[in-house]
């Protein structure tokens, strides 16, 4: 179904605002429903298409303004309800699926959640022969020995096949390593699938440095704890 899957960027959709949570296309984040507009979402995307774009408050005028409209980020990701389970009181647990890259570029007029016009972002989608390189330096590093000791990496292990895409394999990557809003955003802005693939491999060479610094600091350090100079 999701593979398949259209949106229709001429009808507005549901948003979904939160101050810390940024889904890449291709990945699965867990959701738990409980405001009363939001469960009206959930309810009006189950009936039709099933789709919620994720967005991200603006700053943190959210925090005086929650129950209103305070601004948002620009960039949204597309998600597709996967799964649902509906809870005492009309609550929901969630699985949402990133589908696309999107950009807000209107609002319109919804009660009792907000809704937007979209575009889509990521309009050009490279040839696998293209990231055919990018994606073998990223393998070898996913392969070192250090990194692979890593439960986050060892996770990635999963999506190593062939059968998967590699801009599929770079959103999964990110978003299981990198925790860092700013720099999950970054990444749902960037259009470029190479570029992409480029700061996914400039994370795992940070990353296997400070490995191998923590480990050859492990080996130096005196048995009795103690450093003299």
């Amino acid at each position: 179904m999701v593979d398949t899957l259209t949106i229709d960027f001429s009808s507005p959709q549901p948003l979904f605002p939160l101050p810390r949570c940024v889904l890449l296309p291709h990945a699965t984040i867990p959701l738990h429903i409980f405001e009363d507009r939001y469960r009206k979402m959930v309810h009006d995307a189950l009936d039709s298409h099933g789709l919620i774009a994720m967005s991200l408050f603006e700053g943190d005028a959210w925090k005086q303004d929650y129950e209103g409209s305070p601004p948002l980020r620009p960039h949204v990701c597309v998600g597709y309800i996967v799964k649902h389970d509906r809870l005492a009181g009309g609550r929901y647990n969630l699985l949402l699926q990133g589908i696309c890259r999107a950009a807000v570029r209107h609002e319109v007029e919804h009660a009792p959640y907000r809704k937007a016009l979209l575009r889509p972002t990521e309009t050009n989608t490279p040839m696998e022969i293209d990231l055919e390189e990018p994606r073998r330096r990223i393998e070898l590093l996913l392969n070192h020995p250090l990194l692979k000791e890593l439960a986050s990496i060892s996770a990635i292990h999963n999506w190593l096949s062939a059968e998967i895409p590699t801009p599929a394999l770079v959103d999964l990557a990110i978003m299981t390593i990198c925790h860092h809003v700013e720099q999950r955003y970054m990444m749902l802005a960037e259009p470029d699938a190479c570029k992409r693939a480029d700061w996914l491999e400039r994370l795992l060479q940070d990353t296997r440095h400070t490995l191998t610094v923590a480990e050859r600091f492990r080996h130096e350090q005196p048995a009795d704890g103690l450093y003299l100079n």
